[in-house]
């Protein structure tokens, strides 16, 4: 028997390829999450709120939290990578939606019982990281916020109030009020088009309305979601919502919409326009809590697990790092670390599937034949199945003729005659 060593290397060298391919997708796969950059920052006067907004300030380089277990808006040093915990401003009453204004160096801060506290931001300033004013929305509360630099508005959903308000900044008086009717969430204007949108649970749809008019001018219905959170990036016309279940991605020019459980339940959405993402916050039980990250376009890139208290997440552009409240503290990551590849390395994933089975066998046959070859050219191909039946039939006339001879005797030769 011949011995099997080049079969078998055969064999292996057809696998080998099929191997690497099935850990190239492996790795591939594993691009979707984060979690590895994840890094805790111990705070305990963040670690015991309960929060909603988080903004992140490029101007100030800080990070604001809004508390509404301690009534404060906590503040975050993010000017380095290692964040530091800088003090908690109280703000009276529970503190919901905040609003940067880094061209004014002023914090918008929407608050329960229907007032709008603003917090000068300018570092040097004989009132820095005080309440300077409080606006009075006369609404029973003061949701979440929008702040406007083209227009120098702030706008500020009512919640069950069912409406928005508009804010001048430049006088710090509510200007006008528009009554929608339904329970509002999340308010965003839009400086393309210069329209004012806002999510409704109730009505499972983003509200678009002119704030000059006051008119709503489209309902965009988006199946499959009660959006909360809302977020825009005006160069796309794309607008991604938090749904009770799923993450919503509306395109405002075309209606066009669709529902994905990337993360899933989220509550927030923020977009940075600098660093072109997403942020969306999924608090749910302490197993299945995250935060995830979508690029401008709509692509989610990666999330990482979080705490049921985190509400909305910020990213500081100067270092590409998300944050959000963990359970001590703080928790930040680095989104860029687990970027989706370009689109041709993923449409060389998808054809390995099929390309390198094929592959592995037409190279398995290549390399069998090739040896059968080199065994022909040295002559030590062995008899073949033709040489054995004729070198059986010899054998089995040698042994019939034992047979005769041992029985009838040895054949004469010619001329000989048997003994008497």
């Amino acid at each position: 028997m011949k011995p099997a060593g080049p079969l078998v290397a055969a064999l292996w060298a057809a696998v080998v390829p099929m191997l690497v391919a099935a850990g190239g997708a492996v790795v591939l796969g594993a691009c979707t999450s984060c979690q590895s950059t994840v890094r805790q920052s111990a705070m305990p006067v963040v670690a015991t709120g309960t929060f909603d907004g988080v903004v992140a300030d490029p101007a100030s380089r800080q990070l604001y939290l809004a508390d509404g277990a301690n009534n404060n808006v906590d503040v975050v040093d993010i000017s380095t990578a290692t964040p530091q915990f800088v003090r908690a401003l109280d703000v009276t009453t529970a503190p919901h939606g905040l609003a940067i204004a880094s061209d004014t160096h002023l914090l918008y801060v929407g608050l329960t019982g229907g007032e709008v506290a603003v917090i000068d931001t300018q570092y040097g300033s004989p009132r820095y990281l005080q309440v300077v004013t409080r606006i009075v929305a006369d609404t029973p509360e003061v949701d979440l916020l929008d702040y406007s630099a083209q227009t120098k508005r702030l706008f500020a959903s009512t919640g069950a109030g069912g409406g928005v308000i508009a804010i001048d900044t430049t006088t710090n008086k509510m200007i006008r009020r528009y009554a929608l009717g339904v329970p509002t969430e999340q308010p965003r204007y839009n400086p393309v088009d210069g329209l004012l949108y806002v999510s409704s649970p109730t009505t499972a749809s983003v509200i678009q309305f002119d704030p000059i008019t006051g008119v709503a001018t489209r309902d965009y219905f988006i199946k499959g979601c009660r959006p909360t959170g809302l977020a825009i990036n005006p160069a796309k016309q794309l607008a991604v919502t938090a749904c009770g279940g799923s993450t919503g991605l509306l395109n405002l020019q075309t209606g066009a919409h669709e529902v994905t459980r990337a993360v899933a339940a989220s509550d927030l959405v923020t977009y940075d326009l600098a660093a072109d993402r997403f942020m969306v916050a999924a608090p749910h039980g302490d197993k299945d809590s995250m935060v995830g990250v979508f690029d401008g376009s709509g692509t989610f890139i990666g999330s990482v697990s979080a705490t049921p208290n985190a509400h909305a997440a910020a990213i500081d552009t100067a270092h590409g790092l998300v944050y959000t409240v963990g359970a001590t503290g703080l928790i930040s990551f680095l989104p860029s670390a687990c970027a989706p590849p370009p689109d041709w390395i993923k449409f060389l994933g998808g054809l390995s599937v099929f390309a390198v089975p094929l592959l592995a066998a037409a190279l398995f046959l290549f390399l069998y034949a090739r040896r059968l070859m080199r065994r022909a050219s040295r002559g030590d191909d062995g008899p073949s199945f033709h040489d054995l039946q004729q070198q059986d039939l010899a054998t089995e006339r040698e042994r019939m003729r034992a047979f005769e001879d041992a029985v009838l005797g040895p054949q004469l030769s010619p001329g000989m005659q048997p003994e008497p």
